[in-house]
């Protein structure tokens, strides 16, 4: 497959679980990590999560 799913704890919100579905063959991707934050964007779409650190989760879909 070609696609990941990223997913984790809204940023702030303890219940509220966000994803986002990058493409690995034909989008760029970027992750970053602070000591609270990981943050994982779409630069091809623009799209982005920023959630809790320790929450964040990848599934091969």
């Amino acid at each position: 497959m070609t696609k990941i799913s990223y997913s984790g704890l809204k940023y702030g919100k303890s219940d509220v679980e966000i994803k986002l579905l990058v493409d690995i063959q034909n989008d760029w991707l970027e992750i970053t990590h602070t000591k609270e934050v990981s943050q994982v964007m779409n630069k091809t779409t623009g799209e982005y999560i920023i959630v809790n650190r320790n929450t964040l989760k990848l599934d091969v879909v």
